[in-house]
């Protein structure tokens, strides 16, 4: 399907009304007709809804065939960051999702980089609860997802430890793995990069972490098998 809308002309109007991004959020995931999703978005226009899709689409998010659109389960997440780029608050934007869509996310970002994962991951005696994990080579890559909440220096140390207390647990457990690193990936920016070289990751930076980390093994936290 072709539309006779241009690029220039999008951008000119999502950036004069960015509350379209935040509508198109409840269409998602889905297969739907254009008709439907111009309806769950509110939008009163259906050449608006065409101009959002269009955006969309050309960002990378959604897929358009025929009379339909298709969203997959990372498109959501595609676009609250499009949101976050475009001036929207990250804060009211993480509302948005639900903690499943924020480690969907992570875990296909890290199969398209050839990691194998784990999701929800729960151990026993002790018992603890790991979101996702990403295997490179004998190494786990030990993700604690904070879609929901700020990193503020106050409460990243807290963070850290029950994460570094997770890999542990982890490690002990898993006899074929020679070493656990402990991760914090978050919806929001955070000031620092590392704690305690831990790595503090906002979901933008996700794919050049996982790009970049073979390179960088030296500065992080790593519990190695003794």
């Amino acid at each position: 399907m072709q539309f006779i809308f241009g690029t220039s002309l999008a951008k000119s109007m999502i950036s004069l009304n960015n509350e379209l991004l935040v509508r198109s959020l409840v269409a998602m995931p889905n297969n739907l007709s254009i008709t439907r999703f111009q309806q769950l978005c509110e939008i009163p226009s259906r050449t608006t809804a065409k101009e959002l899709l269009f955006y969309l689409v050309n960002s990378g998010i959604g897929k358009l065939s025929d009379d339909s659109v298709t969203f997959s389960q990372s498109d959501k997440l595609g676009t609250i960051l499009l949101a976050m780029r475009e001036g929207n608050d990250p804060h009211e934007l993480s509302k948005k999702l639900r903690w499943q869509d924020f480690e969907i996310f992570a875990s296909i970002l890290m199969e398209s980089f050839g990691y194998t994962f784990e999701r929800n991951v729960v151990l026993s005696r002790p018992r603890v609860q790991i979101d996702v994990i990403g295997f490179y080579q004998k190494t786990a890559l030990l993700i604690d997802c904070k879609h929901w909440m700020r990193i503020y220096d106050f409460n990243i140390a807290k963070f850290s430890l029950n994460q570094i207390k997770r890999a542990s647990v982890f490690l002990d457990k898993r006899k074929e793995i020679d070493a656990a690193i402990p991760i914090i990936l978050t919806l929001h920016e955070y000031s620092c990069n590392f704690f305690e070289k831990i790595p503090i990751v906002p979901i933008s930076k996700f794919k050049e972490f996982l790009q970049n980390f073979p390179f960088y093994l030296d500065r992080l936290y790593s519990i190695q098998r003794k």
